[in-house]
């Protein structure tokens, strides 16, 4: 038995260099294998909140597309609306004109530069002749 342990000692004098980084390694070897495992908790519990948090994302772009939607229904509501409201406007007021205009034709028969100088007035817009 001592011999096998001369033998032994003689071979690690030589080989030291070798002995050492093994049990280095060895070391190395057992404290990263009990930090692997709180990495790998940190890296899940990192994923489940990068999860969570695009999740979330969606959720408000979706509420987000449905709000845009809801108002561009509105606004196309609205815009007809006062497209109509325009267009009646519109008639009332070109059948308004044609009443004053026939109004000022009939007051004034056979004068043509009266019933100009009338409806410049009234239009607010001068004639060529």
């Amino acid at each position: 038995m001592i011999l096998k342990f001369k033998i032994f000692w003689a071979c690690l004098r030589r080989n030291w260099k070798a002995a050492a980084l093994a049990i280095w390694s060895i070391m190395v070897w057992v404290i990263s294998r009990r930090n692997s495992s709180a990495a790998i908790e940190a890296m899940e519990a990192n994923k489940k909140s990068y999860e969570a948090q695009v999740k979330s994302l969606k959720d408000q772009h979706k509420i987000e597309v449905k709000k845009r939607e809801e108002l561009h229904l509105k606004y196309q509501e609205t815009l007809a609306r006062i497209e109509e409201k325009y267009k009646k406007k519109k008639e009332e007021l070109s059948k308004v004109e044609k009443k004053k205009v026939k109004e000022i034709v009939q007051k004034a028969k056979d004068n043509p530069d009266e019933i100009n100088k009338k409806i410049e007035d009234l239009f607010g817009f001068t004639s060529d002749s």
